[in-house]
C-alpha cells in the first residue's frame, strides 16, 4: 500500500471516528441541556410547593409535590445520561482501524526517511570523494610545477 493510499484510508476512518464522536456529543449536549432545564422546572416546582405548604396547610400542595418529583426523576434521568461514557463497538472499530492506519503510514514513512538518508550519506560520501581527488589532483599539479622548475 503506497503512502498516498495510507494517508487516503487514515483520512477517510478518522472522519468516520469524528463524525461517530460529534453525533454522541450532540447528543449528550442535548441530554445535558433537558437535565438543566428539568432541574430549573424542579426548583421551581419545589419553591410554588413549598410556598403552598406554608400557606394553606395540605390544599394543592400534593399534586405540586408530585410534580416536582416526577421532573426530578427524568432529570436525574437525563443527568445519568449525559454523563455516561458511551462504549460501542463501532466506535471501537474504528479507533483500532485508525491506529492501524497511522502505523502502516509512520513504517510507510519510515522507508522513506531511511531511503533519503541513505541517499544522503550516498551523496556525502561522494562529495569527500570529489574533494579527496580534487586535492589530489592540486598537490599532483604543484609536484609537476615544482620538478619543472
Amino acid at each position: 500500500m503506497s503512502t498516498l493510499s495510507s494517508a487516503k484510508l487514515y483520512g477517510r476512518v478518522a472522519l468516520l471516528r469524528r463524525q461517530v464522536l460529534l453525533r454522541q456529543i450532540i447528543r449528550r449536549a442535548i441530554a445535558g441541556a433537558l437535565a438543566v432545564a428539568a432541574f430549573v422546572v424542579t426548583a421551581g416546582l419545589a419553591t410554588y410547593a413549598l410556598f403552598l405548604a406554608i400557606r394553606v396547610p395540605l390544599g394543592d400542595l400534593g399534586a405540586a409535590m408530585a410534580i416536582a418529583g416526577i421532573y426530578l426523576v427524568a432529570a436525574l434521568i437525563l443527568l445519568a445520561y449525559s454523563l455516561r461514557e458511551p462504549r460501542s463497538p463501532e466506535l471501537q472499530a474504528l479507533e483500532d482501524m485508525e491506529a492501524a492506519a497511522s502505523e502502516t503510514i509512520a513504517a510507510e514513512t519510515q522507508g522513506m526517511v531511511q531511503m533519503a538518508t541513505a541517499a544522503g550519506h550516498r551523496i556525502e560520501n561522494l562529495g569527500s570523494s570529489l574533494s579527496l581527488g580534487i586535492g589530489i589532483l592540486s598537490a599532483l599539479r604543484r609536484l609537476l610545477s615544482s620538478r619543472k622548475a
